[in-house]
C-alpha cells in the first residue's frame, strides 16, 4: 500500500512538472519576451501616427481656411451688389423729375404759360428751362417729349432765345445754341429759326418731330424744366 501511494505521488509530481513546462512554453511561444528594439519601434510607430494626424489636421485647417475665405469674398461681392442695387434704385432726381444723363428733366404737361413765366415756373421747382449741349442730350429730350402723350400739335418751351440780340441764339446758360441738323427743324421747307423779330424764343414742335422752332415768346406752352444732377 505504501509503495502504491509513493508511485502515485511520483506520477502526480511528474504531471505537474510537465504541465508547468507546457504552460511556460505556450506563453513563450505566443508572448515572446520584448527585445530592446521593440520599444523603440512602438515609439516610432506612435510618433509616425501622430505626425500623420497632425498633417491631416493641417490639411483640414487649410481647407477650412479656404472655405472661409471664399465665403468672405462671396459676402463681400453680395454686399457690393446690394449697395449697387440700392444706389441705382434710389432716384437722384427730386419730385417728378426723371434722370437723363447728367441732368433731370420734368415736362409740365398740364401747365401752359409764356416763355418768361415758364422760367419762373421751373425756378420754383429748383431748376430752369432745359438746355442741350450735345446731340445725345437733345435725343433724350426728344424721346421724353415723344413719350409724354401730349396732344398734337404740341409745343414745349426750352431754354433758348435771341432776345438779347436778334439772330444770336443762346441758351439761358449763356452758351451758343447749335444751329442746323439735328437740332432745328423746318417750317414750310424753310430751315428754322426763320421768324425774325416776331419769334425770339425756342420751343420743341410736335408737328416736326419735336425739333426746335422759334415762336413768339408770348405764346403759352408747356415748360420742360431741367435740374443738373450733381
Amino acid at each position: 500500500m505504501r509503495v502504491v501511494a509513493a508511485v502515485l505521488w511520483a506520477l502526480a509530481g511528474t504531471s505537474w512538472a510537465l504541465e508547468e513546462s507546457s504552460v511556460g512554453s505556450l506563453y513563450d511561444q505566443h508572448f515572446p519576451p520584448l527585445h530592446a528594439n521593440c520599444t523603440q519601434s512602438l515609439t516610432d510607430l506612435l510618433l509616425l501616427r501622430h505626425e500623420v494626424q497632425l498633417k491631416e489636421l493641417k490639411e483640414e485647417e487649410k481647407v477650412s481656411s479656404g472655405i472661409l475665405r471664399e465665403m468672405a469674398d462671396t459676402l463681400t461681392d453680395i454686399r457690393g451688389a446690394l449697395t449697387l442695387i440700392s444706389t441705382s434704385t434710389e432716384s437722384p432726381c427730386p419730385g417728378n423729375f426723371i434722370k437723363f444723363g447728367e441732368t433731370c428733366l420734368y415736362l409740365a404737361k398740364s401747365t401752359y404759360v409764356t416763355w418768361e413765366a415758364a422760367r419762373v415756373y421751373c425756378h420754383g421747382l429748383g431748376g430752369d428751362l432745359a438746355v442741350f449741349r450735345d446731340a445725345n442730350a437733345f435725343a433724350d429730350a426728344l424721346n421724353y417729349a415723344k413719350a409724354s402723350g401730349l396732344s398734337n400739335p404740341a409745343h414745349i418751351w426750352v431754354g433758348g432765345s435771341d432776345i438779347a440780340l436778334e439772330g444770336e441764339w443762346k441758351w439761358i446758360s449763356g452758351e451758343d445754341m447749335p444751329r442746323g441738323t439735328p437740332f432745328w427743324g423746318d417750317y414750310n421747307y424753310v430751315r428754322e429759326p426763320a421768324g425774325g423779330l416776331r419769334e425770339n424764343c425756342a420751343n420743341l414742335f410736335s408737328g416736326d418731330g419735336f425739333l426746335i422752332h422759334d415762336v413768339s415768346c408770348d405764346s403759352k406752352y408747356n415748360p420742360l424744366c431741367q435740374i443738373k444732377n450733381t
